[in-house]
């Protein structure tokens, strides 16, 4: 009784070439679609070219005049996880033994799809004529209408095995492993950059031990201890906090679209907090060494006539 619309898919064996499999994939699995179906839905990434229109589904009932199959693909299956580019070819067996050759005429922004590429049903049928019925459906309904729509698909088709998942959680579990990449370079960018820190203080030790002649000189004419440690450590902070903040910026603007993702665990909080930690141990750093190096006991040495 809900108000719904149903796009339904035919499906042939392959493997898994969505992100969830980090294996290089030669055969995903093929669907096929009534192409005027998905007219007008879901992003183009990018396409071959030579191939016109604005509706690049179109392009899937088409017979090209060298015998391949033109198929559409989620942009990130095709760019990873078969490591090809739009215009490429993907080799099959159909059912009566011939090879099949297709060839990726666009890839999607990132959707649903990832895992398989897309084919017209008029090819799909004449390549693999046993394969009847629909396995995969997209439901399309209101939103506020969803778990009723669940609950009515679920009772009518509970004895053929229905399984149902919102569209979004999918999208989330591809995004997950993303996340993940994501996470272990964000820490090892943290590390690394408390491990620039503590270059930094083993620079400035250094520094302040070549500039010790100086630093006396200057104790000599009447500056304190006091003068010559807030003269250091703002020094230092500047290039400290000049460094931070570039490294900071640079960090955000390649992890905008993530930023910007509802589907992204990768928070901005996250990454302030992180260069709060950086900044909090290079002014550690800073002040402790200059007030170490600064007693008047390892500097006296330092002015001496040659």
């Amino acid at each position: 009784y809900e108000d719904f619309s149903v796009v339904q898919f035919r499906r042939a064996a392959g493997d898994d070439a969505s992100c969830l499999n980090l294996n290089r994939i030669s055969q995903p699995a093929i669907l096929g679609v009534d192409p005027e179906a998905l007219s007008g839905r879901f992003s183009i990434a990018a396409g071959m070219t030579g191939v016109d229109g604005d509706d690049l589904w179109q392009a899937l009932s088409e017979v090209p005049g060298d015998g391949t199959v033109p198929a559409i693909a989620d942009q990130t299956v095709i760019q990873w996880g078969l490591g090809k580019r739009p215009g490429d070819l993907l080799l099959y067996q159909n059912e009566m033994g011939d090879t099949l050759r297709i060839r990726l005429v666009a890839g999607t922004t990132p959707s649903i799809f990832q895992g398989y590429i897309i084919i017209a049903n008029d090819h799909f049928l004449k390549n693999y004529p046993s394969t009847s019925g629909s396995h995969i459906f997209l439901i399309d309904g209101e939103p506020e209408n969803a778990e009723a729509i669940g609950s009515e698909l679920a009772s009518v088709f509970r004895d053929y095995g229905w399984e149902m998942e919102p569209a979004a959680r999918r999208l989330v579990t591809f995004y997950s492993v993303t996340n993940t990449y994501l996470s272990i370079f964000l820490a090892l960018g943290a590390l690394g950059m408390i491990l620039g820190t503590i270059g930094l203080a083993v620079i400035l030790a250094r520094t302040i031990l070549e500039r010790r002649r100086e630093i006396v000189l200057m104790q000599a004419v009447g500056f304190t201890n006091r003068h010559l440690f807030s003269l250091l450590v703002n020094e230092y902070l500047l290039l400290l906090g000049a460094g931070v903040i570039t490294g900071f910026i640079t960090a955000v603007v390649a992890a905008l679209p993530s930023f910007l993702s509802s589907n992204t665990d990768v928070s901005l909080v996250t990454v302030a907090i992180i260069t709060g930690v950086i900044l909090v141990n290079g002014v550690v750093w800073i002040a402790g060494l200059t007030w170490f190096s600064l007693r008047k006991r390892r500097l006296v040495t330092g002015l001496s006539v040659e």
